[in-house]
């Protein structure tokens, strides 16, 4: 064998290689976490400033798992008057397992979320809400088993 089908068989393994990396990107989902990413990122000193709100109160903001449930405790002091209250659970891996429900704590504060609605996981928790027309959020991974 020669060297011009050596320089042949090389190519051809290069473009044959090119067209199998080709197709498996094609074939690769890329979903982003946010739809409204540009959006929600000219909104983002409103963000922070309810994250401060958050941080300026006594009491922290808790999320616990127990056995079939989750609970979230909001602290009292921002407790009375909850509007516009959300809590977000994204699933990074896939965008259909994501989760949404009405903040609605009891006046203790607690609210209780069945671990049904879930698969075992990495989330990504959004709590958002205002009290007495003002905002409170927080953001954090949890692993659901």
């Amino acid at each position: 064998m020669n060297w011009g089908y050596k320089i042949l068989i090389v190519i051809l393994l290069f473009v044959g290689g090119m067209g199998v990396m080709v197709s498996i990107a094609m074939k690769q989902k890329n979903e982003m976490i946010d739809e409204q990413y540009y959006v929600k990122e000219l909104q983002h000193q409103g963000q922070i400033d309810a994250e401060n709100n958050l941080n300026a109160l006594d009491e922290t903001l808790t999320l616990e798992e127990q056995s079939d449930v989750l609970v979230l405790h909001i602290p009292s002091a921002s407790n009375g008057n909850i509007s516009d209250g959300t809590v977000i659970f994204l699933r990074p891996s896939d965008q259909s397992k994501d989760r949404r429900f009405l903040l609605e704590p009891n006046k203790e504060g607690f609210q209780k979320i069945a671990k049904s609605n879930f698969i075992k996981g990495q989330y990504k928790v959004r709590i958002s809400w205002k009290s007495d027309h003002k905002p409170y959020y927080d953001e954090r991974s949890i692993f659901i088993n």
